[in-house]
């Protein structure tokens, strides 16, 4: 019961997170381009990948582990709402934008995952 409570914590800040910075960065942006939801998924890649390389190393907990990749990741993230957006340039008829939609999702979360594992390991090996 407790892991249920952890998660539900994570996905809630993780949601409440999401809908702030997608809606800040789309405002911002004035733009028809789904950037909101791309850069929650970019700056969560990249979060998700850094606390990765700090889980390993650290041996989080399992209910640690729960909260942050499961919990607040997940509500974070967005995929079903970049699907949405993908879908719905493409109802309107904007194949070119649906498309680069996908493509920098997709490799610019790759990307990001990386980066973020990457810089973890290399402030890790200066802490020791």
């Amino acid at each position: 019961m407790i892991k249920v409570l952890i998660l539900i914590t994570g996905g809630a800040i993780g949601s409440a997170l999401r809908y702030g910075v997608s809606m800040w960065v789309q405002r911002s942006l004035q733009y028809s381009f789904p950037f909101g939801i791309l850069s929650v998924n970019i700056i969560g890649s990249f979060l998700i990948g850094f606390c990765w390389s700090l889980a390993e190393n650290y041996n989080f907990s399992a209910n640690t582990r729960a909260f942050l990749f499961t919990g607040l990741f997940g509500g974070f993230t967005t995929f079903s709402s970049f699907a949405l957006d993908t879908m719905s340039l493409i109802k309107i008829g904007d194949y070119k934008l649906a498309l680069l939609n996908i493509l920098a999702s997709n490799v610019l979360g790759l990307i990001a995952v990386f980066l973020g594992l990457l810089l973890g390991k290399n402030v890790l090996s200066l802490m020791k």
